[in-house]
């Protein structure tokens, strides 16, 4: 049994009673029935699926009963196919959103299809935009789904007979059951900035060599499990443990920072880096920087970047923030307080080993950023997703991962 199937049924049996606007059924009969005749066609399940719930935008928000008090369209299709992107694949949720498109479709292609509409159908069709443009057709039929959406449309169409025996909601709990999705749509994106935001990585470990060196150890390296994604106070207590270095590891620190600070003043960003974080921004979803650099690092390179107004000051989220860094979860979970997000809910954007840990143990999908990155076959292992840089991501990345429709698990963008 899935929460998704529980919702549903309780949704339908609380507000599911009502009158269909202006019909002689109600809300549910009339879902049951799309569904019964998208049976009968032999229609796919997906497509049976979305013909019963194709009208649940109008039973999660309110609208006006009585067909004579709406003044504007209620634009039911988009929040009911959001509702259901969060729950289940774009074969249930797109048609879903185009299926009032579809009849002002059919009312532009088809000659005889307006004489079949009923009374409520022509008074909903006016307040929806009426028939489409030539222009708008073509649009129409550029969408992925939009067979599916006229198909469903004539299985709605259909379903407004008085009377007509139909199985119960009960009938498809297991159909629902069997579509729904096991994640959760993402609300916010946390960026690492080293490697992941800006291409530093190369400077991060020049500046241990060069800082080593001021103090006699000549030729001197870390892995990079030691350096990227850690913060410079953890790196300085590894040069100690390692060398016959004798200052404090604050001084070490701090001589690291500063060294590191000097040389990344023009790094170049990620390739698409600005870009993907105004798109995302842009689609509703939150931003946050969390990296093992002190704060004053991040305004520095958010500044640089040109996207300090889509990160807010408290979603900057530095090593001088937490009691422990990467790979412990601390960063990550204060980022999402911060933003009032459940870790379920939050996809951070990583390069590198500690930040994906970090990650895991926050309980966050993570997207593994490898054009900087190294030892990229494990740590591919421990990522969500991974992506070559930003410009691999596909067209409406943001938006479909905010309403859920992307599945990220084992997803690799190059």
């Amino acid at each position: 049994m899935t929460d998704t199937a529980d919702q549903l049924v309780l949704i339908y049996a609380q507000r599911g009673s009502g009158a269909y606007f202006g019909e002689a059924v109600t809300m549910t009969q009339h879902g049951l029935q799309a569904a019964y005749f998208a049976e009968q066609h032999g229609a796919p399940e997906s497509l049976v699926l979305a013909s019963l719930l194709h009208d649940i935008g109008h039973l999660i928000e309110p609208a006006p009963d009585d067909l004579e008090d709406w003044q504007q369209d209620a634009r039911h299709e988009l929040s009911g196919s959001r509702w259901l992107a969060a729950r289940f694949g774009p074969e249930v949720s797109e048609p879903v959103r185009l299926h009032v498109p579809a009849k002002r479709y059919l009312c532009a292609t088809d000659p005889g299809y307006f004489g079949q509409l009923s009374a409520a159908s022509v008074t909903t069709l006016a307040l929806q935009g009426g028939p489409m443009s030539a222009a708008e057709t073509t649009a129409f039929e550029a969408e992925a789904y939009w067979r599916e959406a006229v198909l469903l449309r004539q299985f709605d169409d259909q379903g407004k007979i008085s009377g007509l025996n139909t199985p119960p909601f009960e009938h498809y709990r297991a159909l629902i059951e069997r579509f729904a999705r096991r994640t959760r749509p993402v609300r916010a994106v946390l960026f690492d900035l080293d490697g992941t935001l800006i291409n530093t990585e190369v400077h991060t470990d020049a500046t241990v060599t060069a800082v080593a060196a001021r103090y006699g150890v000549n030729g001197y390296s870390l892995p990079h499990f030691e350096t990227h994604g850690r913060t410079w106070a953890h790196v300085a207590e590894t040069m100690l443990a390692q060398t016959n270095i004798r200052i404090s590891a604050a001084t070490l620190a701090a001589d690291l920072l500063a060294y590191w600070n000097e040389a990344v003043r023009a790094v170049q960003p990620i390739p698409g880096a600005p870009q993907a974080m105004r798109a995302a921004a842009a689609s509703g979803l939150q931003l946050a920087v969390v990296s093992s650099s002190p704060r004053s690092v991040i305004d520095y390179f958010v500044a640089q970047l040109g996207v300090a107004d889509c990160v807010s000051a408290q979603a900057r989220i530095g090593g001088d923030a937490v009691q422990v860094g990467k790979p412990a979860p601390e960063a990550f979970l204060l980022a999402a307080r911060m933003l009032g997000v459940e870790p379920a809910e939050a996809l951070v954007f990583e390069d590198s080993r500690a930040g994906l840990q970090a990650a895991q143990a926050a309980g966050m999908r993570s997207m593994f950023i490898t054009c900087c990155a190294a030892e990229i076959p494990d740590n591919t292992a421990i990522a969500t997703s991974t992506c070559t840089d930003y410009r691999a991501l596909p067209p409406r990345f943001w938006e479909q991962i905010r309403v859920g429709i992307i599945d990220l698990q084992h997803k690799a963008y190059t």
